[in-house]
C-alpha cells in the first residue's frame, strides 16, 4: 500500500527544490544580463564558443560526479545558454541606436515575415509605418499614394504580388533604399532589374530563417548586389548588432541554390506528411510506435506543413529551377523502388553509399 503522507511530503520536498532552481536560475540571468552590458561596453563578440564548451564540459564532469545523466544535463544548459544568447543579442540589438532618426517602411507588414522585420527595426530605434492591404493601424500607410521619404522600404509581400509592388516602386522612384526578402527571385528579376535603371538604391536579400526565430546565431542572410555596394553595406549594417551570417551571392546563383535548400525540403516533407495523413493509421498511434528516425522526421514534417501553403506553392512554382528538382526526386524514389522490388541488394547499397560519401565531402 502506498504511503500518501510520504508521498506528499516528497512531492512538496519537489516543489520546494524547483523554486529554488528557479532562483537559481533568475539569479544565473542577472549574471547573464551583466555580461551583456560588459560585452556591450567593451565591444566584445556576443557568442563565445570556446566559453559555451567549456561550461558545458564542467556541467557534464558535474553531473557525472552527482551521478547525473551528462546527456540530460548537456540539453537542459544547452537550452540555458540559447536562452542567455537570445537575451544578449536582443540587449545588443535595443542598444545599437542605428535607426535613429531613421524611418522605414515595411511593405506587407502585417504578414508573418513583414511583422519580424517591423519589430526588427523598431528595436533598432526606427520610425516604422506599415503598407498592408489587411491592416488599419495608426502607422498604416497605402505605399502607392504616401510620401515616399524613408531610409528604408523593405518589400516583405507574397512572392507574386511583390514582383507588382517592386514595379509600381519603378515607376513611384522612392529616394530610400529598396530591400526585397523574396524567398525565389526568379519572379522578381525583371522588376528589380527596372528599379535599378529607374536610378533607385535596391538590395535584394533573402533571410534564411522563418518568423518565429528568436535567435539569429547560426543563422544566415544572403545578400545580393544589383550594382550598389553602398547600399548593400547599409542593408548589411541592419544586422551587425546580431550574430547571424551574412553570406554574398549572385542573382543569377540564388534560385538554382535554393531549389534544393528550400523546394527539395519542403517537398520532401510534405510528401512525407501527405503518405502519413493518407495511411489511414491515427497519428497518435504512430506517433506511440516511433523510432528516432520517425520522431526527427515528424518534428520537421509538422513544422513544414504548419507553414502557409500558398507561400510554399509559390516557392515550388515560381522558381525556374523547380521542374528540374522535383523530377531528380521522383527518379530517385522511382529508382529505390525498382530496385527493393527486384530484389537488387548491391544496387541499393550503392545509393546508400554514394549518399555517405556525399555527406563526408562536406566535411
Amino acid at each position: 500500500m502506498i504511503d500518501n503522507s510520504k508521498l506528499d511530503t516528497l512531492r512538496k520536498n519537489l516543489d520546494q527544490i524547483d523554486e529554488q532552481i528557479i532562483g537559481l536560475l533568475a539569479e544565473r540571468q542577472m549574471n547573464v544580463d551583466a555580461i551583456g552590458s560588459v560585452k556591450l561596453s567593451t565591444k566584445s563578440p556576443t557568442r563565445d564558443y570556446q566559453r559555451e564548451k567549456q561550461v558545458i564540459d564542467n556541467i557534464m564532469n558535474c553531473a557525472i560526479s552527482k551521478n547525473v545523466d551528462p546527456d540530460i544535463a548537456k540539453q537542459i544548459f544547452s537550452l540555458i545558454i540559447r536562452t542567455s544568447l537570445e537575451k544578449q543579442e536582443n540587449q545588443k540589438i535595443n542598444t545599437s541606436g542605428y535607426g535613429s532618426k531613421k524611418s522605414a517602411l515595411v511593405i506587407g507588414g502585417n504578414g508573418k515575415m513583414g511583422q519580424w522585420f517591423v519589430r526588427f527595426l523598431s528595436n533598432q530605434d526606427f520610425n516604422v509605418d506599415i503598407s498592408d492591404i489587411n491592416i488599419d493601424a495608426d502607422n498604416s500607410v497605402d505605399y502607392m499614394t504616401c510620401e515616399l521619404d524613408y531610409d528604408y522600404i523593405i518589400v516583405a509581400a507574397p512572392i507574386a504580388a511583390s514582383a507588382k509592388i517592386i514595379q509600381n516602386l519603378s515607376t513611384l522612384k522612392p529616394q530610400g533604399i529598396v530591400l526585397d526578402v523574396g524567398s525565389i527571385k526568379s519572379p522578381l528579376k525583371l522588376p528589380l532589374m527596372q528599379l535599378v535603371d529607374a536610378g533607385c538604391k535596391v538590395v535584394s536579400i533573402h533571410p534564411m530563417f522563418g518568423p518565429d526565430i528568436k535567435l539569429l546565431s547560426n543563422k544566415h542572410v544572403i545578400f545580393i548586389n544589383l550594382g550598389d555596394l553602398d547600399s548593400v553595406n547599409k542593408v548589411k549594417a541592419l544586422f551587425k548588432p546580431t550574430m547571424v551570417e551574412q553570406i554574398d551571392m549572385q542573382l543569377e546563383d540564388h534560385d538554382r541554390l535554393v531549389a534544393y535548400i528550400l523546394g527539395l525540403s519542403h517537398v520532401i516533407n510534405i510528401a512525407f506528411m501527405s503518405v502519413l495523413s493518407e495511411s489511414g493509421e491515427a497519428a497518435d498511434t504512430l506517433a506511440q510506435l516511433s523510432s528516432t528516425t520517425f520522431d526527427a522526421q515528424l518534428s520537421i514534417g509538422e513544422n513544414v506543413v504548419s507553414e502557409n501553403p500558398h507561400l510554399y506553392f509559390e516557392i515550388q512554382k515560381l522558381n525556374n529551377y523547380s521542374k528540374s528538382t522535383l523530377n531528380a526526386l521522383g527518379d530517385a524514389v522511382q529508382r529505390i523502388i525498382t530496385v527493393v522490388n527486384n530484389d537488387q541488394e548491391q544496387a541499393f547499397v550503392n545509393i546508400m553509399e554514394k549518399a555517405q560519401n556525399y555527406v563526408l565531402s562536406k566535411n
